[in-house]
Order: C-alpha cells, then sequence, then structure tokens
C-alpha cells in the first residue's frame, strides 16, 4: 500500500519558491505512481486544490511506473512521486540511490 500524500507538503513546497510564477504558463507537474498505488488521485486534488488557493495554473500530467527499469531511469522513490517543473516535492529525496517499485 503506498502512503496518503500530505496536503500541508504541497502547501510547504508551494510556499518555498518552488512555484513562482515566471511566465504566466502553466506550471507543469508530473505524479508518478505504481500501477496498484490508490493514494495518485489524492495527491492530483491536493495539487489541483492548492493551485487554485493559490491562483496558479498548473498542467498536471500522470505516469504509470511499472517496471525497475523505469523507477530508475525516472529516479522514483516511491509511489506516489509529486514533482513540480521536475523537482520533487521531498528535497531529500535528490541523495537517494535506491529507487525501484517497493
Amino acid at each position: 500500500m503506498c502512503p496518503p500524500v500530505s496536503l500541508a507538503l504541497f502547501q510547504c513546497c508551494w510556499g518555498d519558491g518552488i512555484l513562482e510564477v515566471m511566465s504566466g504558463a502553466p506550471i507543469p507537474v508530473e505524479i508518478l505512481h505504481t500501477a496498484g498505488c490508490g493514494n495518485w488521485r489524492g495527491a492530483r486534488d491536493a495539487v489541483s486544490r492548492v493551485a487554485e488557493e493559490r491562483g496558479v495554473a498548473v498542467a498536471v500530467s500522470e505516469r504509470v511506473v511499472d517496471t525497475p527499469q523505469a523507477a530508475q531511469t525516472l529516479r522514483f522513490p516511491g509511489s506516489p512521486t509529486v514533482r513540480l517543473r521536475g523537482r520533487d516535492l521531498q528535497p531529500e529525496v535528490e541523495a537517494r540511490q535506491d529507487y525501484g517499485l517497493g
């Protein structure tokens, strides 16, 4: 079972400058998840709620990570993973090397 995504985490990250609007174009948000993850939709909904609260346009996409090779290539730390402009919401993930589906 994958962990639920915290709305507070999104609000914190959105407040630290990651989502400063530079061009008015929607901010790309990617949600990576495994096929069995029931929490990716909650992550998508949290992103949408915070974006609406902040008056920021986002372009949310989702990707199923279904092989260990894809997990390594995408540097997938777990499901769900949310990336804003290509950056993981959890900065400590950048130092990890143990990517996979488990």
